[in-house]
């Protein structure tokens, strides 16, 4: 009978050493996964971060863009609009000097 109970007893002692040491290794585990999944969350959200300021600023870059190429729209409309006053003066001087020219014909010369 001693030498059973003995038995029982280290059975009873080794299930609650593998029941510990399961716990444990479980314990360890799961703590090492928490930590994984904080440093993935955090690398994931630096990323995402950096994604969304590079996201912003091709945005303010196709504002500038975009404002860039009204300015050069309006210019060039400015531009057009000063050559063809340019045009009306041009042909005003040109008419202007051959009236000129035509009364210069009509004096006479010492």
């Amino acid at each position: 009978m001693v030498g059973m109970a003995l038995l029982t007893w280290i059975s009873l002692l080794f299930l609650v050493v593998a029941g510990v040491g399961s716990v444990a290794v479980a314990a360890t585990r799961a703590l090492r996964a928490w930590r994984t999944f904080k440093r993935f969350s955090r690398t994931t959200s630096a990323a995402i971060g950096e994604v969304l300021e590079t996201a912003a600023e091709a945005e303010r870059h196709a504002v500038a863009f975009t404002e860039g190429t009204e300015k050069l729209t309006a210019a060039l409309a400015h531009l057009e609009q000063s050559r063809a006053e340019l045009a009306v003066i041009q042909a005003a001087a040109s008419e202007a000097r051959s009236s000129l020219g035509a009364l210069r014909g009509v004096v006479p010369r010492k």
